[in-house]
């Protein structure tokens, strides 16, 4: 398994949301390795996207395809984009 196969990418989130938030509202999905919010390197604010990494590839699959145009709870956004980070979007 390639370090990229399991990863999504997750798009439209709110600017506070943070690397714990984004897990919980995946982790119903299947086991996470990891979870990364992108961050502007000067304010340290966030991006408003970033990617989630499920161990089995196929928890990913799964949960792209629950999330995507979904939101997270407390986002205060309502379109959540997600896709394996590997192909893009559809």
């Amino acid at each position: 398994m390639s370090s990229e196969e399991g990863k999504l990418f997750v798009g439209g989130l709110n600017f506070n949301t943070d690397e714990q938030a984004l897990e919980d509202h995946f982790s119903s999905f299947g086991p996470i390795s990891e979870v990364v919010v992108v961050k502007d390197r000067e304010t340290q604010r966030s991006r408003g996207f970033g990617f989630i990494t499920f161990t089995n590839p196929e928890h990913a699959s799964v949960a792209m395809r629950a999330m995507n145009g979904e939101g997270v709870e407390g986002s205060g956004r309502q379109s959540l984009a997600a896709w394996e980070a590997t192909t893009g979007p559809a």
